[in-house]
Formats: structure tokens, C-alpha cells, sequence
């Protein structure tokens, strides 16, 4: 039977609950709008993940959403693991699948995946006559690029490295967020590497807050979620210790711009050093509220863990338009090429303190003021409104390939 509905854009987040990844999606929808403004849009996810997607997109934009239609659907428990996800999720890939048919997409985004999320959506392409352009998002689950097999060879099929050797559709793309993510993706995985397309992160950017002359007191904020030793927390508290007893200078504090994500570690209950600790997410108003108060973001993430994945602390401090004082990975030291004098870019934990102490001394007025100019001009690279026409070119090349002309 013929499908009457007028064409649509189909967004799919399929395993994101609540308000994991809410900013980045909204961002992503908006960037969707922008590259289609005269499709209806339509965004599938779990109730929670709905709600939150919603009011963000409601926050940074009204006009578009009127063409939205919000859908919610039923994803995997986070309670399964391998093959029985890998079994949830094929039934996710193909209740997806029917829904933009009854939707008529003519393009299909998956806002992020698992890898037996992969599979699953792999095995389903195979063979099939369809030739909608279908896109993923690939976020954190690259970094299991660099894992090792699995102990036990019947998990090796579930390891994103042997899914991505699978016979590829060629209506499928993946989406790799940055440039030097993709020169990662080149060097561990070259044939798969192929059958990505690069797309900035996109992300909405608040409207410069604060006054850059002369602060009273110095915020040195730590953004995102301190998970484990690997977004380098302990060092943020160390460094918070040191400034505490530098003596003279400016005023200073060391807040915390998001949370904690365990109970019990002893550098993480001393609030005295580090202002604003919770084992909960923020308030939105809170977040905000917080990230405008900061003067610097400091970030002493270990280097490996963004490799091959995008910084949304990074990120965030742009959005605030708060300078940064970064251990050096090559995620942030992309954009440093790409934006200019964005921040202090540190090749050592000691280099990080020094900077600190150095700020806390002797707060650097004019070059600070530089850097929230070079972080206003630079920023527009994320907009969703400039992402537009590099989304809408790589869904264009996707359905060109799929119907044999790429």
C-alpha cells in the first residue's frame, strides 16, 4: 500500500534514558531543522529522553518546533549486556525500521549506538531492498576500538571492531564528531575509517554573560561528570589544595559545574577546596547558573579517553565562553588549531598548576579578554545553524551511494 504521508527526517536515540546526551540531541534535531526547513522532523526515544530533548530544544529555540513530532519508544534495559541486548536490540532496529516506514523517511539518523546496537542494524540492512540513508552517531563506544577481543571468542562478533568488518549497506554512514577523531579512526580502523563522514559536534551556544575585567574572585570550574580517575578529578582537587595555600593574589575558588558520579572517595567529600559538590545532576537553572560564575574551566582529563571520543565539558566551556586551562588531548587541541588562543593547552599536570598559580598571582586582563573574542568567533563552528549544510551534503552523499551513483 502506498504511503501518503509527506516526507520526514527521522531522528532515533536508542539507548540514552533521561537526560544523557538531552543537550547534544536537541543540538543535533535543531541541526536537522536547519538542513530541512520544510520537512517534518520526527524524534523517537524513551519517555524521559523525550521530555528532556523537548525542553531543551525549547530553551535555545521555538520557531522549529512546531514541525516536530515526538514519539516515545521502548529501548533496551541498561540491565543488558551481550548477546540478550544484542536480541533487545534487534527488535529496537526493527520496530525503528517499520516506524520510518509508516513515518516515509527519506532519512534516518541514529543519534548514537552500542555495538551490538550495530549489529543488530547491520544484520537488518543485509540484503535489504530499502534505500533510505541511514546514519549513526558514534559516541563513546569508539574507545572500544583500542580494547582488546573479548576473553571468550563467541563475544568477539559483539566487539565494535569485528562489527564494523562486517559487510557494510550502503545506505549506512557513520558520523564521526571532529576532524581529529576521524584522523584516530584512520590510524586504528583505515578500511572502516572509510565509510565515515566528519560533522562538528553540534551544540548551542548561550550569549556572552559576564564582564572579563578584573573578576573579584577567580572561579576555576571543573565541567561535566568526574567518572572515576579518568576526567582527571583528583588531579582538579590537588590543584584546588595548592591555590588555596599560594597566598596573595586574586581571590580564588574551585567549583564543581556538574557532579560527582560515586559516593565514599575522601577527595571528593572535602567541600571546603572544591565548592558545590553533588552525587546528582544539576538543575538546569543551577548548571547555568554555575557556568556563568566560572572565569576559567580546567580540565585535566586523561588524554587517551579523547582520542577517539568528543569533550562535551569542552564543549560546554565554550558555550559559557569561559576560557580554558586544558591537559592536552587531541579532541580540544583540534579546535585550538582551528580557533586560536582559546585557553592555556598544557602538556603536563604540572604545567596545569603552574598556569593556575600563575592566573591566581596575576590575573592576565587583556590576553583573557582575547580569548573569550577568539571563543565568541570561534564557537559558531558548532551552531547548528552552520552544521546545516555539511549534515544535509552528508545525508545527500549517503542516498547517492545507496542508490549506486557514489
Amino acid at each position: 500500500m502506498t504511503n501518503h504521508i509527506e516526507p520526514s527526517i527521522v531522528l532515533c536515540e536508542p539507548q540514552c534514558w533521561g537526560f544523557e546526551h538531552a543537550a547534544f540531541n536537541a543540538a543535533l534535531l535543531q541541526t536537522v531543522l536547519s538542513a530541512y526547513p520544510e520537512d517534518r522532523v520526527v524524534f523517537l526515544g524513551e519517555k524521559g529522553h523525550v521530555g528532556h530533548v523537548r525542553e531543551v530544544l525549547g530553551q535555545w529555540s521555538t520557531t522549529d518546533q512546531p514541525r516536530v513530532v515526538w514519539q516515545e519508544i521502548g529501548i533496551p534495559s541498561r540491565l543488558l549486556t551481550g548477546w540478550r541486548r544484542m536480541n533487545a536490540e534487534s527488535t529496537s532496529c526493527r520496530n525503528v525500521l517499520a516506524l520510518s516506514s509508516v513515518w516515509n523517511a527519506r532519512a534516518v539518523i541514529m543519534c548514537s549506538m552500542t555495538e551490538t546496537g550495530l549489529l543488530a542494524l547491520k544484520a537488518r540492512l543485509c540484503g535489504s531492498s530499502e534505500r533510505v540513508p541511514i546514519l549513526v552517531v558514534l559516541h563513546s563506544v569508539l574507545r572500544t576500538l583500542e580494547q582488546r577481543l573479548p576473553r571468550r571468542p563467541w563475544n568477539w562478533i559483539v566487539h565494535l571492531r569485528q562489527v564494523l568488518k562486517l559487510p557494510h549497506s550502503r545506505q549506512l554512514s557513520y558520523v564521526a564528531l571532529g576532524g581529529s577523531i576521524q584522523a584516530a579512526l584512520n590510524e586504528s580502523a583505515p578500511r572502516a575509517a572509510r565509510h565515515f563522514q566528519v560533522l562538528d559536534p553540534p551544540y548551542f551556544m548561550a550569549e556572552r554573560s559576564a564582564s572579563t575585567n578584573g573578576p573579584p574572585i577567580l572561579r576555576f570550574g571543573y565541567f561535566g561528570t568526574a567518572i572515576d580517575d579518568v576526567k582527571g578529578f583528583r588531579q582538579f582537587v590537588e590543584v584546588a589544595e595548592e591555590a588555596s595555600h599560594a597566598g596573595g593574589g586574586v581571590a580564588n575558588e574551585f567549583v564543581m559545574v556538574g557532579f560527582l558520579n560515586r559516593r565514599g572517595d575522601p577527595v571528593s567529600m572535602n567541600d571546603q577546596v572544591v565548592k558545590g559538590l553533588s552525587y546528582t545532576a544539576l538543575p538546569y537553572v543551577e548548571y547555568t547558573q554555575r557556568a556563568r560564575e566560572v572565569t576559567y574551566a580546567v580540565s585535566i582529563a586523561d588524554p587517551r579517553h579523547y582520542r577517539l571520543v568528543a569533550s562535551a565539558s569542552f564543549l560546554d566551556a565554550l558555550c559559557y565562553v569561559k576560557p580554558g586551562i586544558y591537559l592536552r588531548n587531541p579532541f580540544i587541541e583540534y579546535y585550538f588549531d582551528r580557533m586560536g588562543d582559546i585557553g592555556y593547552l598544557c602538556s603536563s599536570y604540572g604545567e596545569v598548576r603552574d598556569n593556575v598559580l600563575s592566573i591566581v598571582a596575576r590575573f592576565p586582563v587583556d590576553r583573557y579578554e582575547r580569548q573569550c573574542q577568539n571563543i565568541l568567533i570561534g564557537r559558531r563552528l558548532f551552531q547548528p545553524q552552520m552544521l546545516a549544510p555539511r549534515l544535509r551534503a552528508i545525508v545527500t552523499q549517503t542516498r547517492s551511494t545507496a542508490v549506486g551513483k557514489g
